[in-house]
């Protein structure tokens, strides 16, 4: 049962990859609508990094990408990792990769920055990270550090770093990892290929999100929503 290696690859690794959970014609569906939006309102996109760019609250702008956050497979993998009820602390970041950007730093995922070393063992933020195109170790795959989830400490320096790993896999795919495991994601060498994934958070009962740290879903989108993806996204919904 995948849920079940999942588990262990995450306990042992610190992430799993679990190949065409979603449709490949779905996730290439899902690819093409964000690039449209993000090319044309572009005031929503932070681009930072140049070639790197990502849409916070994706869920406000292309409520088609819903269909991410209550994958049975991956409830089942939160459950066992975080325990219920848990939440989804963000209403979903779509990153793009674009040909020639340039890799970001190693780093592990809040709320890590406010916890006192040692950091626990155990995930404070489950991640997943949607392959809506092809990620490979080419086009800007995510990087992992393999094991690093249980150093206790933050990412150092990327030259103090002795190895990583490209979490490469075919669209549809999808990598999930402890938020304390090190990760960054890679650069894009190519001329020609983009890579862009969706990505779904989800914290345990007993972590709130911090204030005006990301986008909230819209309440009529909210409402819209059956009930069981309502209780997922409970904390980050505006109140009107």
């Amino acid at each position: 049962m995948c849920v079940e290696k999942a588990c262990r690859e995450i306990a042992a690794a610190g992430y799993t990859i679990i190949e065409g959970l979603l449709d490949p014609t779905q996730a290439t569906r899902l690819d093409k609508l964000t690039r449209r939006f993000m090319r044309a309102e572009a005031r929503f996109v932070n681009t930072a990094k140049p070639g790197y760019l990502k849409l916070e609250g994706a869920l406000n702008h292309l409520p088609e990408l819903a269909i991410l956050c209550a994958h049975p497979v991956v409830l089942q993998i939160a459950e066992r990792l975080l325990g219920t009820p848990f939440y989804l602390p963000n209403n979903i970041c779509t990153m793009w990769c674009q040909p020639q950007s340039a890799a970001g730093d190693a780093h592990a995922d809040w709320p890590l920055q406010h916890v006192p070393e040692p950091y626990p063992p155990w995930p404070m933020l489950l991640q997943t990270m949607w392959m809506l195109s092809d990620f490979t170790s080419e086009n800007g795959a995510t990087r992992m550090v393999p094991g690093s989830h249980l150093s206790g400490k933050p990412a150092p320096p990327l030259d103090c770093i002795e190895s990583e790993v490209a979490a490469v896999g075919t669209r549809g795919s999808i990598l999930i990892w402890s938020g304390n495991t090190w990760h960054r994601n890679g650069p894009n060498t190519t001329t020609d290929q983009h890579r862009m994934g969706a990505n779904v958070p989800y914290i345990p009962s007993y972590l709130y999100r911090p204030p005006e740290a990301w986008p909230l879903l819209r309440r009529d989108l909210y409402e819209s929503f059956p009930p069981h993806l309502q209780q997922l996204l409970e904390r980050s919904v505006a109140a009107s």
